[in-house]
């Protein structure tokens, strides 16, 4: 009997051990739950989670900017989660975003004064201040081979009634030329419909003299024309920008690429910050049902011609 004693005693106070247990747990928990600042962690924490859910949907290039005040915390981003918390990640509460397979992140955000969430191209980012614009176009990287052989000719353009190339169409033709002798393009392969200034052999770099307003006298039988004109547009709240290829061309898909890729160049240049940019496309034209200005001989050519802005 007392052996039974012994037993039951101790049965017993193995559960009031147990209890006493569960209860701190569930005070701690609660007590860390009261804490006024652990629900909104929740919150923002599954907030993010949706958006960055909602970037893995987008059918297009999308741009968030996120409203909510996060500068008090700490904020990491991974493969399949948000977490957020204030000192460490002990305090931090986390929630989980579908997202798909082979996609990585590794991104801490320290008391960030805002955040951005985009989606370009079929690319996630997320950042406080994101250089992202939403009009760039999405290249086919498989199509054609590199410029880095081909002769190739750059027109200005110039203004109407005026045979100077217009100042900005030319500064936009030389950062372009910039550009490609930066991807190893010889210089020897660079001509112009305008005169270029002397290649210079310290600097490295040819460039169209703007203020030059003839024509240049040299010819080249050009593997690839690439011209510059100002839009005519006269609706002044747009900017655009378009690249015309021949439609039909043995070379529309090179020209396809090269145009997407020239876009991109020009929406990803610092120097055209303060230019807003409204929208971009690539539109092949049929030569024979054109009214535009298309250069003689490029029907069979690598071609683009950009039309930016409005007159």
């Amino acid at each position: 009997m007392k052996k039974r004693g012994i037993v039951r005693s101790m049965f017993l106070a193995g559960e009031i051990v147990g209890a006493a247990i569960v209860a701190f747990l569930l005070i701690s928990s609660a007590v860390k739950w009261s804490d006024s600042e652990t629900p909104y962690k929740a919150y923002l924490a599954k907030d993010m989670a949706l958006v960055v859910d909602a970037l893995f949907s987008s059918p297009g290039n999308v741009i968030i900017n996120y409203t909510q005040n996060v500068s008090n915390y700490y904020i990491d981003f991974n493969e399949n989660s948000t977490t957020v918390y204030k000192k460490t990640q002990i305090d931090g509460m986390s929630y989980k975003f579908v997202g798909y397979k082979g996609f990585e992140m590794d991104l801490t955000l320290e008391n960030p004064a805002k955040i951005q969430f985009a989606k370009i191209n079929d690319e996630i980012a997320i950042g406080e201040s994101l250089k992202k614009n939403l009009d760039t176009l999405k290249c086919d990287e498989t199509t054609g081979g590199s410029l880095k052989d081909k002769k190739i000719l750059v027109d200005p353009g110039y203004e109407k009634d005026s045979v100077k190339p217009s100042n900005e169409m030319c500064g936009i033709a030389n950062s372009f030329i910039f550009k490609l002798t930066n991807t190893w393009v010889n210089y020897l392969n660079i001509f112009s419909t305008r005169n270029l200034h002397e290649y210079d052999e310290d600097e490295g770099i040819i460039s169209i003299n703007c203020n030059d307003p003839s024509e240049t006298d040299e010819s080249s039988e050009a593997d690839v024309v690439i011209s510059f004109r100002a839009g005519k547009g006269k609706d002044t709240t747009t900017n655009n920008i378009k690249a015309f290829i021949v439609s039909g061309s043995d070379k529309e898909k090179e020209s396809r690429k090269l145009a997407c890729l020239i876009i991109n160049s020009i929406l990803e240049n610092k120097a055209f910050d303060d230019i807003r940019i409204t929208g971009a496309s690539i539109v092949p034209v049929d030569l024979e049902a054109t009214d535009k200005d298309f250069p003689e001989g490029i029907k069979n050519k690598i071609f683009v011609m950009l039309e930016i802005g409005n007159s």
